[in-house]
């Protein structure tokens, strides 16, 4: 019988798990914005199972890029509305 194939959730936490010496050498307000990117991978782990690759790294950062870019633009929305008033 054949191996199963890890899904990427699989693989990206994997991955995650690897970081763990450098999630525990951060300072407190660092790790909090560590796992803030790492929760945004696992939040779209949907879209990055759809990317054909084999190493989670690419989809991993995409999704880190998504949330970022999500939340500046959230500000930017904000600052535009408070100059409105």
């Amino acid at each position: 019988m054949g191996r199963t194939v890890a899904t990427w959730r699989m693989r990206g936490e994997e991955r995650i798990e690897g970081w763990k010496q450098f999630h525990r050498t951060l300072r407190p307000q660092e790790r909090s914005a560590y796992d803030s990117m790492v929760n945004a991978a696992r939040n779209r782990a949907a879209a990055c199972g759809m990317i054909p690759t084999v190493d989670p790294m690419e989809p991993i950062f995409l999704a880190m890029l998504v949330e970022a870019y999500e939340r500046i633009s959230k500000i930017e929305d904000e600052i535009e509305r408070l100059r409105n008033g």
